[in-house]
């Protein structure tokens, strides 16, 4: 039975709910602040019984301070799946790291094709410092894009007070700026590989790197973008870890609802899991998805839980 028993299942639309982070409930990765209005429907959903999990690309130390201490959350999928903690308690967390002898071969093909990236092990998150800017430079269009999106959509840019990109991108990470990933992994021989983020100079070049990985095994491959790969271990999936948890948990994947835009979230999709497209998402994540909301700039995680939950709009932005 899922453990937050305060709802008889039959009253409750579902037992397990899983959100993704940018773009799904952060308007901006510089903004990592959930609204008022998926807050408060995230609460009506816990109160109903059902278990809420927050699914992202990043480790437990990039999803803010916010959803950590929020008195809803319950479980945090992690890097991609790689990893999956308890909030509230540990006897269910597992992870699905990368060996190390296949991680040091990953990273190799990486520099050797030309990408740059951070990796993210089991207590820490570097960043190349070649890396960085790049990083910070897409995090300043989005936001303008961001902006804009939000402007036609009618509602307000929520990305005031940002700051400087590559200090908010560096204020994410546990750890500084490396010269390699591969001689920063080489130098913490006790520390275990969840996933690698990864640029490449061209989509060409993350085809022949994609390529050798697949014939090399092993490794499991979400494409964010053309030149945006990300890797973690093929056990590592955020679906798989969504259908392990609900495993765990004795929820049979039909009362699972899940949310999200991009490329590593189709991992959740065909699972038996009810998979809900922002209205924002990828063409590709929409054609996947078993239903689409509004945007999340309309907050429409709220949206589509509001009249499944049987709350008001203005109760859940109360």
């Amino acid at each position: 039975m899922p453990a937050n028993d305060a709802a008889p299942e039959s009253s409750r639309p579902f037992d397990l709910i899983a959100f993704d982070l940018d773009g799904t409930v952060f308007a901006s990765p510089n903004n990592q602040l959930v609204s008022p209005r998926v807050y408060a429907a995230f609460q009506a959903a816990h109160d109903s019984g059902a278990l809420v999990a927050v699914a992202s690309g990043r480790p437990l130390w990039m999803i803010g301070e916010q959803i950590p201490e929020a008195p809803w959350l319950d479980y945090a999928i992690t890097c991609n799946g790689a990893r999956v903690v308890g909030t509230r308690r540990s006897d269910l967390d597992f992870s699905h790291s990368i060996p190390r002898p296949l991680a040091e071969k990953l990273l190799a093909l990486i520099t050797e094709y030309g990408g740059t990236g951070s990796i993210h092990t089991d207590v820490e998150s570097l960043m190349e410092k070649r890396h960085c800017k790049k990083i910070a430079q897409d995090l300043a269009e989005r936001d303008a894009k961001t902006d804009d999106a939000a402007a036609h959509s009618g509602s307000p840019a929520s990305n005031e007070g940002r700051g400087n990109p590559i200090d908010a991108v560096l204020s994410l990470f546990s750890g500084s700026g490396v010269d390699s990933m591969l001689d920063a992994f080489l130098a913490r021989p006790t520390q275990q590989l969840d996933k690698v983020d990864c640029t490449m100079p061209s989509s060409d070049s993350a085809d022949k790197l994609i390529a050798k990985l697949t014939e090399l095994g092993g490794i499991g491959i979400a494409r964010m973008d053309a030149k945006t790969p990300e890797f973690t271990s093929a056990a590592a999936s955020k679906g798989a870890a969504l259908v392990e948890l609900c495993r765990r948990l004795g929820i049979d994947p039909s009362r699972a609802v899940a949310f999200g835009d991009s490329g590593n979230d189709l991992s959740m999709c065909g699972r038996g899991i009810t998979f809900v497209a922002m209205g924002n998402a990828t063409a590709e994540v929409k054609a996947a998805a078993d239903e689409q909301t509004d945007t999340v700039w309309e907050d429409g995680v709220a949206t589509w839980l509001e009249p499944r939950l049987g709350i008001s709009a203005p109760e859940a932005s109360a």
